[in-house]
């Protein structure tokens, strides 16, 4: 049960990151955004512990926080590097 949480929980949080940073344009696309927000909710799960709402041993709302976070870091570190290769593309 606690690995289905985490699995809608990072669905949700991947589906609201392709929404809010459309523009964003990084390989993978939504595919890339998940594994983002598996690792964050993950994470924070383990990291920030029981407190708040808990479904089957599963912290949902630092899950939510970090997936978001940590989501949202993979974004912006693809999307650098993904903009960084396609301009030396260009330039070769």
């Amino acid at each position: 049960m606690y690995v289905l949480v985490l699995i809608i929980v990072s669905l949700v949080m991947a589906w609201v990151l392709q929404t809010l940073f459309r523009s964003k344009e990084i390989p993978g696309g939504y595919w890339n955004r998940l594994v983002g927000a598996i690792v964050g909710a993950l994470l924070g799960d383990l990291i920030l512990g029981d407190w708040g709402w808990m479904l089957a041993g599963y912290n949902v709302f630092a899950g939510i926080i970090a997936a978001f976070l940590i989501g949202w870091l993979y974004i912006y570190i693809l999307n650098k590097q993904f903009s960084e290769s396609k301009s030396s593309d260009k330039s070769a």
